[in-house]
């Protein structure tokens, strides 16, 4: 999901060379299969429902299949592959419906037992309004105009309100634990919350584009965010390195971590789609934003690669791994 935002948010335009976007195509295709046979494989083992649906907070990260699949149609339709592009369209249509159903289960048991899971939440939780909210982007990029406004509406309106509830569960989250290290209370998937916010601008600039002053607000609202979210996370690496050292306190792996390349990479998108000349102020951030962000973007993402190759060399020359990472950050689940 992460490569594929890259493509349509960084690596566009003339400067690119149209081989490089060709492999990251073909890559992307071969990491889409791949994860579909390892949940094939937790499927015919028994394992996929303890894996990814059982635990309430946890199966919420499944949007990221949702999300993920919205921009592999994005990116097969912008390879003027009508037909795949729409028959993938309709089966992530289906698969959003069956997820809708999970969050809706996820939500009375986390409001069932709310002392029991508050602990447990984090930025995962707003991936139902990432999930939604991709859905309209990928079916405005197969259907163009056609799209209707209607179903638009519905989708985006329910993806804010997504937004809300699941911002409220995180902000009571923080305000009621007593833990405040962030070495060990703040998560990785919390900078979804300028992400899912970032996606809500982008599905509603395809939906109407000419509410210049709402999708504004939005933008301002989501580089608040992102600034707020982000000077945490320079305070939490701070505290890291002094708790843990520079290797396992900054330079150690996490699947999780490509969650901060997607939602800066939306940012990112979010910016390039928002109309300009409507405020001077705004314009200018917006400028220093499409500057210093694909430079930031390409390389956390090289520092990813890095990271997840020397992760990938010690599990296979070490039987075992000195890395201890929590249930969710192991899974396959959260955002790539």
């Amino acid at each position: 999901m992460s490569i594929g935002v890259m493509m349509i948010s960084v690596f566009t335009g003339d400067w690119i060379s149209p081989y490089v976007n060709d492999i990251l195509f073909y890559f992307i295709t071969v990491i889409t299969f791949w994860v579909m046979i390892q949940y094939t494989f937790d499927l015919l083992q028994g394992v996929f429902y303890s894996s990814h649906i059982e635990n309430p907070i946890s199966s919420f990260s499944t949007g990221t299949w949702i999300a993920a699949t919205s921009v592999f149609t994005v990116v097969l339709s912008d390879k003027q592959t009508h037909t795949p592009s729409q028959i993938l369209f309709f089966i992530n249509f289906f698969l959003w419906f069956v997820y809708l159903c999970l969050v809706v289960r996820n939500y009375v048991l986390i409001f069932k037992e709310i002392k029991k899971y508050i602990y447990h939440i984090h930025g995962g939780l707003l991936l139902p309004c990432v999930a939604t909210q991709s859905i309209v982007i990928s079916g405005y990029s197969v259907y163009g105009i056609y799209f209707p406004n209607l179903y638009a509406d519905i989708l985006i309106t329910m993806g804010f309100l997504f937004y809300l509830l699941n911002l409220g569960l995180i902000v009571f989250r923080y305000i009621n634990i007593r833990n405040k290290d962030l070495t060990e209370s703040w998560k990785n998937t919390n900078c979804i919350v300028h992400g899912a916010m970032s996606i809500t601008g982008v599905s509603l600039i395809l939906s109407h584009f000419e509410a210049f002053y709402i999708i504004d607000f939005i933008w301002i609202v989501s580089f608040t965010l992102f600034l707020i979210i982000e000077i945490i996370e320079i305070f939490r690496a701070i505290q890291r390195v002094k708790k843990l050292g520079w290797k396992q306190g900054i330079f150690s792996y996490s699947p999780s971590q490509w969650a901060r390349t997607f939602t800066f990479g939306m940012f990112l998108f979010f910016t390039e789609r928002t109309p300009l000349g409507n405020n001077s102020l705004i314009d200018s951030m917006q400028n220093l934003v499409l500057l210093l962000l694909p430079i930031l973007i390409v390389s956390i993402i090289l520092v990813e690669v890095v990271l997840l190759s020397s992760q990938i060399y010690k599990n296979v020359t070490c039987k075992e791994n000195n890395i201890d990472l929590s249930d969710y950050e192991n899974s396959r689940s959260f955002p790539l």
